[in-house]
């Protein structure tokens, strides 16, 4: 069996476990502060997934392993468990349950817990949500289960949207709730759902955007498009170190009362569009 060894943890390196399914790995398996992906042949790796090393070991259960080693993620009032753990998500979390390996997002990376815990902490009921880069959907999901009468996943990868509506379909969420589409914010280009047409003129109550620095920067001034007057910005994906950019991009364009929260070297800036005058 070739097996890549790469130093981390799941939690630690989840974006690089997304690249490492799509390079081919059957199997993932984190054991003694190393992460071990499984492939049925030796590949060429590249960028963060290059300072690795191949072995060949005998064959083992690595699913075993790797269910053992997954955890529930608590993230405000949500609990985020793959299926086989369903059952320990507690009596007092509302429970998302995602199925590693099918997509970006378990919940186990930084960015994620700190969007799903600002989610948490708005009181979404009958609300619209717009989640910006949705990917597994896991925030729009979240925001459904926080009480939102409308979230609404976009995402320009078309990969990401079949796997978006099968988590959305394992949580028992669905249309017009729950909604994900192909597609880039450009505002001649942008279509909210069909049954939400009012959207065109008054806009989301909330948008999360899970991005990196440099987008949340370029897609300001479009954020605040789609936001209603007073709604809220949720953003996150962003380094410590490039939070400057970040917060320069939301005072340019007026963004009020914006609050910075910190998870390691991770960012989540959360803010608010200003009122109309008059």
């Amino acid at each position: 069996m070739l097996v890549y060894v790469l130093p981390g943890t799941l939690e630690s390196r989840e974006d690089d476990l997304d690249l490492l399914w799509e390079a081919g790995a059957t199997g993932l398996e984190e054991r003694g502060g190393l992460i071990r992906a499984y492939f049925s042949e030796r590949l060429e790796l590249e960028g963060p997934l290059l300072g690795g090393e191949w072995t060949e070991e005998e064959d083992r259960d690595w699913q075993a392993a790797f269910k053992r080693d997954l955890r529930p993620v608590q993230a405000g009032r949500i609990t985020i468990a793959p299926p086989w753990l369903a059952d320990e998500v507690p009596a007092t979390q509302l429970p998302l349950i995602i199925e590693p390996g099918m997509a970006f997002g378990t919940g186990h990376h930084a960015t994620t817990r700190l969007a799903v815990g600002a989610l948490s902490n708005l009181d979404l009921t009958g609300k619209k949500v717009l989640d910006v880069g949705t990917g597994s959907g896991v925030l729009a999901m979240a925001a459904a289960r926080l009480g939102a009468a409308l979230a609404y996943g976009v995402d320009i990868d078309p990969l990401t949207i079949p796997v978006a509506r099968a988590n959305a379909e394992q949580n028992d969420l669905h249309a017009p709730q729950v909604q994900f589409e192909e597609g880039t914010l450009n505002a001649a280009e942008f279509a909210a759902p069909a049954d939400h047409s009012d959207l065109s003129n008054q806009g989301y109550d909330v948008l999360v955007a899970n991005l990196f620095a440099e987008l949340h920067d370029i897609l300001a001034a479009t954020y605040l498009l789609h936001l209603r007057p007073g709604g809220q910005l949720i953003l996150t994906g962003i380094l410590e170190d490039r939070l400057d950019v970040v917060q320069a991009a939301l005072s340019r364009e007026g963004v009020q009362d914006t609050a910075v929260e910190l998870d390691g070297e991770w960012a989540l800036v959360t803010g608010r569009k200003a009122e109309q005058a008059g």
